[in-house]
């Protein structure tokens, strides 16, 4: 006997995928075309919407660490934008469907993102509107840009609310922590653009080179980037997942090994952010694990001298990449190791110190993001190349008039004025004082996640003023050490309340009359 229900549903199917499948047929003819990729990344996303529906969380997490370009999409958008508002669009719908799928609450980090979710429209308002050169054409100012930069501080604001739309469960914290962490070690594959056969090339349409490779270079002189970036993930996630302690104190060799390897390639970008950033995470974990406390103090300063007696004498016998990372000691480096890091040092303070002046005149409103079609025409015909620096003003520089000034405070306040300046620093407020009742209150299994937390606000607060910084990013960064704490502790932990004492009076006891001792 036919199940009559079953037949349906299969001539449905069949109805769908027939026509659909005759129709990719047809489109595949023009596969590098605008029209044929969205219809095909529209065809993917229904036929995998049971898999994000129901799993959309975790691969928002992933997606959040995985430095992979989504260019399929118009502007190709990086895949951390497009899961975050995949994500909360269905826990949106979720709890609109279901009352019991509750976002959790927290207005302590509520209150400063609506600040400057409202602040930055209002600015972009004032300032020429929030327009993408990517969709020129379609109805938008054509003679105005900048809104990428705008569209990464919305994601940014949004990025909070996804990652608290639920709680982490407690029995799989460890597996959330390498979904948030480990993907970027993907980011070499970026790196390998140039060494791969040109078979495996189409794989870096996903993930694009940052580096460039100059003919003239030696092997030890080319900078990765995306690897140096990639590789630092590794020893992040081991100070999170075991903290210092648990790195070098516990016994397993693999740890330290490891954690040494990956800190080693992390300096092969010849980026002196990343040395300072893990020289400063390591100092804030001491202190805050009270290492200092224990008897391997005395052992630790011994290590600590030893090495560094090593690295003077053998300091400008390094790879060059490495030399630039470290060369801000007072060490012995190479001779282009110091001017090259010397002349990047002075290109940047030139800047800064031209745009300095020019802080008044945006601090009631802000510049914006906007860049107009000159902007842009100055940035792309060579106006800004090197030979030509000598004659122009430094805040001409093509990153300059695009508001990337290699600065926090300067990228804010030129950016959104005072109001900007108060929306993040209230910001990071909020998420200090998060992370630092989570590593006060929260879980007794949490507490070194929750204290590598507190040391890597604290560390993001020192760069974003004193090395490097930027708004539109640095808004996302603290939006997801906001949420990504609150998702794991399941809000911000409170003081336990504190147990009554009631003392127990012992009342003195009357002492009986004592027999006489004297003959009646």
């Amino acid at each position: 006997m036919t199940n009559s229900a079953a037949s349906m549903r299969t001539l449905i199917a069949y109805a769908i995928i027939i026509p659909a499948a005759i129709f990719v047929g047809c489109v595949l003819t023009d596969p590098l075309n605008y029209g044929t990729l969205g219809f095909l990344g529209l065809v993917l996303v229904l036929l995998a919407s049971p898999i994000f529906i129901k799993w959309h969380y975790p691969i928002m997490v992933f997606g959040l660490a995985c430095p992979m370009t989504c260019f399929f999409l118009v502007g190709s958008p990086p895949l951390a934008q497009v899961v975050v508002l995949l994500s909360l669009g269905i826990a949106v719908i979720g709890r609109t469907v279901n009352s019991e799928n509750q976002f959790i609450s927290e207005p302590l980090v509520t209150w400063p993102l609506l600040f400057v979710l409202i602040m930055t429209i209002m600015t972009a308002e004032l300032t020429g509107g929030i327009n993408l050169h990517a969709l020129s054409g379609g109805g938008l100012n054509d003679s105005v840009g900048g809104g990428k930069k705008y569209i990464a501080v919305f994601v940014g604001v949004a990025m909070y609310f996804a990652l608290t739309s639920r709680p982490i469960p407690r029995e799989k914290w460890k597996w959330y922590l390498m979904l948030y962490f480990l993907p970027a070690v993907f980011g070499v594959i970026s790196d390998l653009y140039f060494y791969l056969p040109s078979p495996l090339n189409y794989i870096n349409l996903f993930f694009p080179p940052i580096s460039s490779v100059d003919p003239g270079e030696s092997f030890d002189q080319i900078r990765f980037r995306a690897t140096a970036f990639a590789t630092s993930a590794v020893p992040v996630y081991l100070l999170a997942r075991y903290g210092l302690r648990g790195v070098f104190l516990e016994g397993k060799l693999w740890r330290p090994v490891l954690f040494l390897a990956c800190f080693a390639f992390s300096l092969l970008g010849g980026f002196r952010n990343i040395f300072g950033y893990f020289g400063l995470m390591l100092l804030l974990l001491f202190v805050l694990e009270r290492l200092y406390r224990t008897r391997l103090l005395p052992v630790l300063l011994l290590l600590g001298i030893v090495g560094s007696l090593l690295l003077a004498v053998f300091s400008d016998k390094l790879p060059y990449t490495i030399q630039r990372s470290m060369c801000f000691l007072p060490l012995k480096w190479n001779t282009s190791v110091i001017m090259d890091a010397e002349g990047s040092s002075e290109w940047r303070f030139k800047i800064w110190r031209a745009v300095l002046p020019k802080v008044p005149d945006y601090l009631l409103l802000g510049k914006g993001y906007a860049l107009s079609k000159e902007d842009y025409q100055d940035i792309g015909q060579g106006t800004f190349a090197a030979l030509n620096r000598s004659h122009i003003n430094a805040s001409e520089e093509s990153l300059a008039i695009s508001g990337d000034y290699h600065s926090g405070p300067l990228s804010t306040l030129i950016a959104f004025g005072i109001w900007g300046a108060m929306g993040i620093v209230w910001l990071m407020a909020a998420t200090l004082l998060v992370v630092y009742r989570n590593y006060r209150y929260g879980p007794a299994e949490l507490q070194t996640f929750n204290t590598f937390m507190l040391a890597q606000c604290i560390s993001a607060i020192v760069i974003f003023f004193f090395v490097f910084g930027g708004f539109q990013n640095d808004i996302g960064n603290f939006a997801k050490l906001a949420g990504f704490s609150i998702a794991m502790n399941w809000g911000i932990a409170k003081r336990p309340p504190r147990t009554a004492y009631n003392p127990v009076v012992h009342k003195p006891v009357k002492s009986l009359p004592q027999p006489s001792s004297q003959p009646a």
